[in-house]
């Protein structure tokens, strides 16, 4: 999975792009068809913005945006929001599969139990 990560109005230190390229990393334990992660960090009047956007290969991409006092807060928080919604996705998919039956029935029997 590749993680790119991009700083608006300020200057991107090294030790943050490694945290937020950790810490989206884990994204996968929860779904392995994720291609890429591309995350924008903010520096605002108000806060920190970090939002992302996550690729999933034949699915809708998952985006989420949270703001804090300072940046690796907000990448813990956009984090959490991602994995959130991973879960649920996975969980809605295992849901909606058909139940496995015990055993085939032969067409023979179907027709003796009528």
């Amino acid at each position: 999975m590749e993680v790119s990560v991009t700083a608006r109005k300020f200057e991107l230190s090294e030790s943050l792009r490694q945290f937020a390229e950790e810490r989206l990393a884990r994204l996968l334990r929860y779904d392995s068809r994720l291609l890429r992660v591309a995350v924008t960090l903010t520096e605002e009047k108000r806060g920190r913005t970090a939002e992302a956007l996550a690729a999933i290969s034949g699915d809708v991409d998952v985006h989420a945006e949270a703001t804090a006092e300072d940046f690796r807060s907000a990448l813990n928080r956009v984090s959490e929001k991602l994995t959130r919604q991973l879960k649920r996705r996975h969980d809605q998919y295992r849901d909606h599969q058909a139940p496995r039956l015990g055993r085939d029935i032969e067409p023979e029997e179907a027709i003796e139990a009528e």
